[in-house]
């Protein structure tokens, strides 16, 4: 049994795509503070959380930072409206695992499988990204000799 937790202003929307999945266990959250959301959080136990980015009363990417902290074993997917950026990654904290934009929204199931699985689900050009800002900030003392 997965335990998924959706922090949205409307989660039944996702709340639905996910009920006929007898091994995943939804619990809706409605944001109101960033307090009372993370202690309702809290309350599901989740192995998952999907946090919809724009929901009201908090910040989504301060939220996902302060739950990864909370829940270091529960993993987090964002669903955005835009194509996900490194600068989303890195005001995550880099906690989120993964970014679902709407047309991805009917793929929630198999992405929270992905990420619970453990891999991440962040498109290819943002993966590169993250490597070659790896690779730049890398130095190198001594190249070895050939």
């Amino acid at each position: 049994m997965i335990n998924v937790t959706i922090v949205s202003n409307a989660p039944s929307a996702h709340a639905l795509r996910l009920a006929r999945y007898s091994d995943l266990n939804v619990t809706e959250v409605i944001p109101s503070t960033l307090a009372a959301t993370i202690d309702d959080v809290k309350q599901s136990q989740p192995d998952m959380i999907v946090l919809e980015h724009g929901a009201q009363n908090v910040d989504v990417d301060m939220l996902c930072h302060i739950l990864n902290k909370r829940h270091p074993y529960a993993r987090s997917l964002i669903l955005v409206e835009q194509k996900p950026t490194f600068e989303m990654l890195q005001n995550s904290g880099f906690k989120a695992r993964g970014y679902l934009t709407p047309e991805q929204w009917p793929m929630l199931e198999k992405a929270i499988r992905v990420v619970h699985d453990g891999e991440a689900w962040l498109p290819r050009k943002l993966v590169t990204e993250m490597l070659n800002r790896f690779a730049s900030s890398f130095i190198m003392v001594d190249e070895p000799e050939l």
